[in-house]
This record gives C-alpha cells, sequence and structure tokens, in this order.
C-alpha cells in the first residue's frame, strides 16, 4: 500500500489565509516544507482521505488523475474536509475520458446531507447517478473491491458522528486519525478484538509540539500516548509506521523543529508530498 500525503494543515492553512503570525511569516520566507496546503491523503491512488477544497491544488502539484479515484473516504463535515462542490464536475461536459466510472463516497449521516444539498442545484442526474454516497455510523465496515474500511468514532465536533478510518488491503492495515482529540482506549481494544493490526498511522497534530488534552485535536505528546495505547491492545505490528499530520499555525516550531521533538519516540512528520510504503 501507498500512502501519498498531499497535503498537511489545519483548516486555516500554513501560511494561514489571513495571518502575519511570526509562524506564517516565516512559512512565506522560508517555502518547502514549512508550507502546507489543507489536509489530505492519497491510497494507491484510487482513494482519497477527505476532500478539502485544495483538491484541485493537490491535482496540479503532483499531476493526479483524479478521474481514478474510486472511493473517498470522508471523516466529517467541516469544508477542509468535505468541498463536495467539486464534485459537480466529475462528468460532462466537465470532464471526458474518465477512468474509473464511478465513485463511492464514505460519511457519516451529516457529511451525506450536506453533500446531497450543496450539489443539488448545479449536479447533473448523469453525474450524480455515478457518485455513490454511503453512510457509515461508528464501528460500521464496508467491503468495497480489495479494501475493508472500518468507520471508528472520532472525538471532534458535537451533534456530529465525525469519523476516523481503519482500512486493510492485501494484508496492510492503516488508520488514519486526522482531525480529532485523544481516541479512548476501549476503540483501540475493539478494534483489535476483529483481528486487525496497523502497520501505518496518521495521527492529528494540530498544536505540533504542545500538549492539547482532550480538546477536538492533538499535540505531539498526545499522539505518543495514542500510539502507547494501540501497542498495548496490540494494535500497532512491531515495524508500524508512525506519522504526524494536520498542522495549525498556531505553534511555534517549523518542519524542523516538529522532526527533532517526535524523532525520539520514533515518530515520523509528515509534509505535502510525502510518499510512505506499507
Amino acid at each position: 500500500m501507498t500512502v501519498k500525503f498531499l497535503g498537511t494543515a489545519a483548516a486555516e492553512g500554513l501560511p494561514a489565509v489571513f495571518c502575519n503570525c511570526e509562524t506564517c511569516r516565516r512559512a512565506k520566507a522560508r517555502g518547502g516544507r514549512d508550507v502546507r496546503t489543507r489536509s489530505q491523503i492519497l491510497i494507491d491512488g484510487d482513494t482519497l482521505f477527505d476532500f478539502p477544497m485544495d483538491t484541485y491544488m493537490h491535482m496540479l502539484m503532483y499531476g493526479l488523475d483524479l478521474s481514478r479515484v474510486s472511493r473517498v473516504l470522508i471523516t466529517h463535515s467541516h469544508m477542509d474536509h468535505c468541498y463536495p462542490q467539486e464534485f459537480c464536475m466529475r462528468g460532462g461536459p466537465f470532464a471526458h475520458g474518465m477512468t474509473s466510472e464511478r465513485v463511492t463516497v464514505f460519511c457519516n449521516r451529516t457529511v451525506r446531507e450536506m453533500f446531497l444539498a450543496d450539489t443539488a442545484r448545479e449536479m447533473r442526474k448523469e453525474v450524480a447517478d455515478a457518485i455513490d454516497v454511503q453512510t457509515l455510523s461508528p464501528f460500521d465496515t464496508a467491503d468495497d473491491g480489495d479494501m475493508k474500511i472500518t468507520a471508528l468514532p472520532a472525538s471532534h465536533t458535537r451533534g456530529e458522528d465525525c469519523l476516523v478510518y481503519y482500512i486493510r488491503r492485501k494484508g496492510a492495515g492503516a488508520l488514519f486519525l486526522n482531525d480529532t482529540g485523544p481516541i479512548e482506549k476501549s476503540v483501540y481494544e475493539r478494534l483489535a478484538a476483529t483481528g486487525a493490526k496497523v502497520g501505518f498511522v496518521a495521527m492529528d497534530c494540530t498544536y505540533g509540539a504542545i500538549r492539547h488534552g482532550t480538546g477536538r485535536h492533538m499535540g505531539l505528546y498526545d499522539c505518543v500516548e495514542q500510539a502507547e495505547l494501540m501497542a498495548e491492545v496490540g494494535l500497532l505490528t512491531a515495524d508500524a509506521k508512525k506519522y504526524v499530520t494536520h498542522f495549525s499555525h498556531n505553534t511555534d516550531l517549523d518542519y524542523a523543529g516538529i522532526v527533532e521533538k517526535a524523532a525520539p519516540y520514533g515518530i515520523s512528520v509528515a509534509y505535502d508530498g510525502c510518499t510512505v510504503e506499507i
């Protein structure tokens, strides 16, 4: 399985769209890995994890054939993770020569309602007919081709069943924990009881090396504790690759600074364009 981080920032981007703080000024000046677009991950070229407004930019940056994508896993309804209007362009007269005829969007009930409402006015019937929107609740599973998908409860927005996802394909298991606070140990125990194994995990690190505790996001030391919980319940493989992503400008550390803090814990720091083989 190949995992490519297309974007690794929180909602405002990094540098943030309207901000002049020191972190944002420094990122503008330095460029490179200190510049981050909104979070999105591509798996094996055919699966997207989240669909932010920067998806078009990611297509340009990496020369992607997004018509090849046959499934999209959406965590929740915030615009940096769900921008459904773009799907109106998935078919004629806006798109021709599609590689994959159909796409399935996996999401919670709130996202489904938002998706259908936001695309109702502009989406052509023939385009809508090629898009399946499948609702999942926490701990639901779906078998989609050679990929098994398990939805897990995120700790994020009250009033919405925000999701994170575990996927398994060709013997490899991966866990994606974007836009969530710390996950309860019982969730990992329940996942482990199904025989799941995690060879790769991407964790929300919105606050860099600042501990965030029980909130809607995590910092590095929350991620360290989450990895320890996964290991305790037998989820992580011996050679599991652990990455942090989804960074905000509300930290005083740039890419190199976070790398230095994370290294002693065996955690890697994702950046836009980072590619990992599992």
